[in-house]
Parts: C-alpha cells; structure tokens; sequence
C-alpha cells in the first residue's frame, strides 16, 4: 500500500511540474506539437497519479473478498505504463526534432505505456467482478 502511495505522489508531482511547464513557457522554447505532447503526457500521468492513490486505498482497506493480486498487478501496470506513455511524450518534446538526436526511438515506448495503461485498467474491471481472495 505504501508503494503504491508514494507512486502517486512520484507520478502527481512530475505530472504537475510538465503541465505547469506545459502552461507557462514551453510555448515560448518549444514547437506546438512538443507543447501538446507535454500535456497530453501531464494529463494522463496526472490520471493515474491518482488511479494509484485508489489502489493504495483498496489495498489499504482490503477485505477478504478482495483480489488483492489483480489490484495489485494494476497497480504495477498503472505505474509502469504512465512512466513509459508519459516519460516517453517528455522525451520526445524536450528533445531537437531533427532526427539527430538519438531519441526518436521512444515513440515506440509511448504505445506501450498506452498498453500498460490499458492493462491496469482492465485488470480492475477483473478484480471488481472477481468473487472471492486471490
């Protein structure tokens, strides 16, 4: 449960700081497209900045019928992912965009934290309508 608390707060304090980035200045150092990949990338790590302090929660209250191992794994996938998706959209944002820099291979990085996210949400869904412990 802890963890997952100090994920939150690791999540919501980089999310805050790129959108407040986002917000006030990048407009002024960076191209358009790198602006809304900055947001988009505080959006949803702010997101699941908070979908963590929910499992911190569950797990912090867990009742016998919860299924503590998919909430669990969610919680893993929740952190993961928005690292990847969102860490990935930094990157890429604050990075030259002619090509020469190295880091164009993170965009395929951005599609599998999508999928991490994605995961964590689904196995949820499976935990809310699992009878019984894990």
């Amino acid at each position: 449960m802890r963890k997952f608390l100090a994920a939150a707060g690791f999540h919501g304090a980089i999310a805050v700081g790129f959108g407040a980035f986002a917000a006030h200045g990048a407009q002024a150092v960076l191209p358009p497209q790198a602006v809304d990949w900055l947001k988009t990338g505080a959006s949803y790590q702010l997101w699941h900045a908070l979908a963590l302090l929910g499992i911190a929660a569950c797990l912090d209250a867990a009742s016998p019928k919860l299924p503590v191992r998919l909430v669990t794994i969610s919680g893993l996938a929740f952190f993961l992912g928005a690292l990847l998706f969102s860490g990935s959209l930094y990157v890429l944002a604050l990075s030259p965009l002619d090509g020469g820099d190295g880091a164009s291979w993170l965009v395929y990085l951005t599609p599998l934290g999508g999928a991490l996210l994605i995961l964590g949400w689904a196995l949820l869904f499976l935990a809310g309508l699992k009878k019984g412990s894990v």
